[in-house]
């Protein structure tokens, strides 16, 4: 009988327990939240699916922390499901008493293999906007949205190349490539001495600079001019773009120019600057000529 007691006394115990369980209340948030109008700047307004791209938020007045800004790329363009949309993000700090910060983030892939892009590329694709900001410290009282998203050309991925070891994979491209032929050259400060030459006669000119199995590797520190060499022109202004991936990263660096109605001969249109640490770890810096 003594033992029968002390079970019920267990089972009653255990039955108010769950019954005055206050941690099993649902959390809501009551907090009132303030729109928080962010600027989205992009530093280009073409690029391929899954390359980098750089971006800078801003707001109207400072904070008194820091705070993290959540920009997404969202990718609308597909097969017959295109609308599962493929979605990455990026991240920028904008520290406290300064109302700017600076991101990276890759554009987001189709969500199905494409055909082959012409130079117009695809419009509406690539869309980036702010979805969030954190607070460092205290509450988290902001919703935040871009004024304007940002909607890039998406163009072909055939400028990607995956990240090499060592070598800067350089990859060009120009509008109306059955109308344009164009040659692509990589020399020495001061245009003497050939390392790339990359004259195909196709839509993309490319090559791998300072790869490991070229006979000048590896190429000695300094400054490197990369060259467009117009073979063929049709009688207008020719927009064209040189990608260059650099190793280990993946990082995409774009180099925009155009070249003009009657143009002949070489045209140096951006530099490659080599840089060796004491780790013999090698970099490079790339630049607009």
């Amino acid at each position: 009988m003594k033992n029968l007691k002390y079970f019920l006394f267990i089972v009653v115990s255990i039955f108010i327990s769950c019954e005055d369980d206050s941690y099993s209340i649902e959390y809501t948030d009551n907090e009132v939240k303030q729109d928080l109008n962010v600027t989205l700047t992009l530093d280009r307004e073409r690029v391929a699916a899954t390359t980098n791209v750089g971006f800078t938020v801003a707001i109207e007045s400072a904070l008194s922390v820091d705070a993290t800004v959540t920009v997404a790329s969202i990718n609308k363009c597909g097969g017959p499901l295109s609308h599962l949309a493929e979605t990455t993000t990026g991240t920028a700090l904008i520290k406290a008493g300064k109302t700017s910060g600076m991101g990276t983030i890759n554009a987001a892939d189709f969500n199905t293999e494409l055909d082959e892009l012409d130079w117009d590329g695809a419009t509406d694709c690539f869309t980036f906007d702010v979805t969030g900001i954190a607070l460092a410290e205290g509450d988290d009282p902001y919703v935040a949205s871009a004024s304007t998203p940002a909607i890039l050309t998406a163009v072909n991925a055939d400028y990607m190349s995956d990240a090499d070891d060592d070598a800067v994979m350089i990859s060009m491209d120009w509008k109306n490539p059955d109308a344009n032929d164009f040659d692509m050259y990589v020399t020495n400060a001061n245009g003497s001495v050939f390392y790339e030459i990359a004259e195909s006669g196709s839509r993309f000119e490319g090559d791998f600079f300072d790869n490991d199995s070229d006979a000048y590797y590896p190429a000695a520190d300094g400054v490197y001019l990369v060259w467009c060499y117009v073979y063929t022109q049709e009688a207008a202004d020719v927009p064209s773009e040189i990608y260059f991936t650099h190793p280990i990263t993946g990082f995409v660096d774009v180099i925009a120019f155009t070249m003009a109605s009657g143009s002949s001969g070489f045209y140096p249109v951006a530099t490659i600057t080599k840089t060796t640490d004491a780790e013999e770890n090698m970099s490079y810096e790339i630049a607009a000529y």
